[in-house]
């Protein structure tokens, strides 16, 4: 699940059609929906991006996840916040599948370990987007098509308009139902300053922002906490937006440079 971000009138120059106003004291309130297929995309196999893995829980989809290590996933917080997970028995893995619901191995998480700075509410801004998940096995087998993916360092920088590659199986478009079939998109980074005037403060080194000017072309609903990939090394993973590619509203995803330390830390990779 992308968290899809009802914005408020940060300016009215900066506003598109359709978004909600809401209490100006509470910039971000935001709705994560559970469930869910990139936009604008494509149909892909897991084999061209085997790090990628679906979160279940009890057994539907909610979110991506990316394998770092053999039993090892790093996802979006808000995936795995107490409000969508109550007890760690309720999440499982599949990995090495191009659908979501069969195939590959399906592995329990044995724990949970979200930044101790994210903040699980309605209203909060969704900053400190990142968790690491323990798995109960080894994700990886012998002719299965999965892999793990390096991770960028901390001082990693991405020039505007470098492409990176986005994976999962949520909506195709905003609001709409997920995808069996694993899809992918190509989307540009966008530099912080420009994504800042649209989103304000809460874009920093943690983060970074990606997409088209005229839209079209995104992540969504069940794509969060999946892998954003920057010349086959994990760069970061799905966060949140102003819904789903809309004109002028670029992703944002937790940055992998800006918590390369919490998740060396907490992983030990």
């Amino acid at each position: 699940m992308k968290i899809i971000v009802l914005l408020a009138t940060l300016s009215l120059s900066l506003a598109a059609p359709g978004l909600e106003k809401v209490d100006p004291e509470h910039p971000f309130p935001f709705h994560p929906t559970v469930g869910g297929r990139i936009v604008g995309g494509e149909t892909t196999t897991i084999d061209r991006v085997p790090y990628t893995v679906g979160l279940l829980r009890n057994g539907a989809l909610i979110c991506g996840g990316v394998l770092i290590g053999p039993r090892t996933v790093l996802t979006a917080a808000h995936c795995v916040a107490p409000s969508v997970i109550s007890n760690v028995a309720l999440l499982n893995i599949r990995s090495g599948s191009s659908t979501h619901n069969n195939g590959g191995l399906r592995i329990a998480v044995t724990r949970m370990i979200s930044h101790p700075l994210y903040r699980d509410c309605w209203w909060c801004e969704p900053d400190y987007d990142i968790a690491v998940l323990e798995l109960a096995s080894n994700a990886i087998a012998t002719g299965l098509p999965a892999s793990v993916i390096s991770m960028y360092e901390q001082n990693a920088d991405f020039n505007a308009g470098t492409y990176a590659t986005v994976a999962g199986w949520g909506a195709t478009t905003e609001g709409g139902a997920g995808s069996t079939q694993l899809r992918k998109v190509n989307v540009p980074v966008v530099g912080n300053a420009e994504c800042a005037r649209v989103y304000g403060s809460i874009i920093s080194s943690r983060t970074i922002c990606a997409g088209y000017p005229a839209g079209g072309r995104d992540a969504c609903q069940g794509d969060s906490g999946g892998p954003f990939v920057i010349n086959n090394r994990l760069a970061g993973v799905v966060s949140f937006g102003a819904g789903c590619a809309r004109p002028g509203f670029p992703g944002v995803y937790a940055s992998v440079p800006g918590y390369r330390q919490w998740i060396r830390e907490n992983s030990g990779i």
